[in-house]
């Protein structure tokens, strides 16, 4: 495969809870002497890039924040400065929003902003529906129903989005995966084309479908949300499929 550029995942691809996935290091760490650049996408708006190089070095994975792309710098950079936002969200996504120039505004804002929200109540929903129905644009970070955590399942941004969404019957404009815009974003920041990079993730309906909607070649690691099985279940069909990162470097 001629690759230039490669969009990874993070949690399933790289890591899986606590724990390094076997290889990913190693892979990622070798990317530059093959003359491949890399950034990690993710649709996560509550962690700041710094603390998830942080966390990446743990794992002796080399990383600096331009090699991270999350959805509260995706839609910071999507919308620009100067302009206003009601936002149901967590620290780190109002925080990056403020500084590309954004104003927090709960009474006419431009848009409305939804997206992970541990601390979500009913008077948010109110706020959000009554605001969208006086105009503001509605705007979600990512569809993710939900999270996958050590001892089970919980609530993610779309669980949160659907409230709002059947509240002001309005449906929003995403900026996450599986979206092209944020790959895309994260194509301009490497300096390469589509034609000429890879998208490698484990879920085929965030990652892989996200590569395919932008243009890009596409690699599902099975090492995480998604079985040799879905593929045909679901019809979302990736470039190759690889059981490990070991097997994905006869590819590179």
């Amino acid at each position: 495969m001629d690759i230039k550029g490669i969009i990874l995942d993070l949690d399933g691809t790289v890591y899986r809870g606590a724990e390094e996935i076997e290889g990913a290091a190693d892979f990622v760490n070798s990317l530059p002497d093959l003359g491949i650049k890399y950034i990690f996408v993710t649709n996560r708006s509550n962690r700041y890039s710094s603390v998830v190089c942080e966390h990446l070095a743990e794992y002796g994975i080399h990383c600096t924040e331009e090699n991270v792309l999350n959805t509260a710098e995706a839609t910071t950079q999507f919308l620009g400065s100067g302009c206003s936002a009601y936002v149901i969200g967590e620290e780190p996504l109002i925080k990056t929003l403020e500084a590309g120039g954004i104003t927090m505004n709960d009474e006419n804002p431009d848009y409305v902003i939804v997206s992970f929200d541990r601390f979500f109540t009913y008077e948010k929903i109110k706020t959000a529906t009554w605001l969208i129905s006086r105009g503001a644009k509605f705007i979600a970070t990512n569809p993710d129903p939900r999270l996958h955590i050590e001892g089970g399942i919980v609530p993610g941004t779309g669980a949160v989005v659907a409230a709002v969404e059947m509240a002001s019957g309005q449906k929003p404009v995403y900026v996450g995966k599986p979206e092209k815009l944020i790959f895309e974003m994260a194509l301009e920041c490497m300096g390469v084309s589509a034609e000429e990079s890879l998208s490698l993730g484990d879920n085929l309906q965030t990652d892989i479908l996200a590569g395919i909607n932008a243009g890009m070649k596409t690699a599902l690691i099975l090492t995480g949300a998604s079985t040799r099985a879905d593929i045909e279940r679901l019809g979302i069909k990736p470039t190759i499929v690889v059981e490990s990162f070991a097997e994905l470097n006869n590819f590179i």
